[in-house]
């Protein structure tokens, strides 16, 4: 959510990570892209970026469902800088996404200004050898911001629906992202290159 907005894309790729490091391994029956995925995600970047450009504190509060499917090869190419590994098929996360307008602009133009966001689900479908398991993951986004810019961001796990096996590995994960920040960095140049970059080209096209 711009100055008080994680990128789409940012947002859904972490909680991808978090949700199914621990997952059985093996090929399945792909997951497409659905076909109104970019449309969906392109409608709601916009949105956003008007409040982020415009910065006017009356009108609508952001809210937009979203979802996205990686490639399998996508998503190992962009964690393994990590030191980490994919061993399973694509995978899809859909979230509904929203956020107070009041927020987003006292984000862009307070010299400081700091975000918890309500609990929002992420429900997550990653391919198995022989099948698509399903996991729900709760989350409270933190957000801070300086000077206009993101400089802090955590993804604050709440909850975790998922088969026992699975659910306790999940929570370590979840817990080297909040203690050792694996994707903050990743996080924070995404949210910064989307208000600088992204936003003021968006709003001329």
């Amino acid at each position: 959510m711009g100055k008080a907005y994680r990128h789409p894309r940012a947002r859904l790729r972490a909680v991808l990570v978090i949700s199914t490091l621990v997952f059985a391994t093996g090929p399945a029956a792909a997951l497409e892209e659905t076909a109104n995925e970019k449309d969906e995600l392109k409608a709601c970047e916009k949105r956003v970026c008007e409040i982020i450009v415009k910065k006017e504190a009356t009108g609508a509060d952001l809210a937009c469902k979203l979802s996205k499917t990686w490639n399998k090869d996508k998503i190992q190419e962009g964690i393994e800088k990590k030191r980490l590994s994919w061993s399973f098929g694509n995978a899809r996360c859909a979230i509904d996404v929203g956020m107070k307008r009041e927020d987003i602009v006292a984000a862009m133009t307070k010299p400081e200004h700091a975000i918890t966001m309500e609990p929002q689900t992420a429900k997550c479908q990653v391919e198995r050898e022989k099948e698509v398991t399903e996991v729900s993951v709760t989350l409270a986004p933190k957000l801070t911001f300086k000077g206009g810019k993101a400089d802090k961001a955590w993804l604050n796990v709440k909850q975790i629906d998922a088969p026992a096996v699975i659910k306790g590995a999940l929570w370590t994960a979840a817990q080297i992202e909040n203690n050792l920040g694996v994707f903050h960095g990743d996080m924070i140049t995404g949210i910064n290159e989307f208000i600088a970059q992204k936003c003021p080209k968006a709003m001329t096209n």
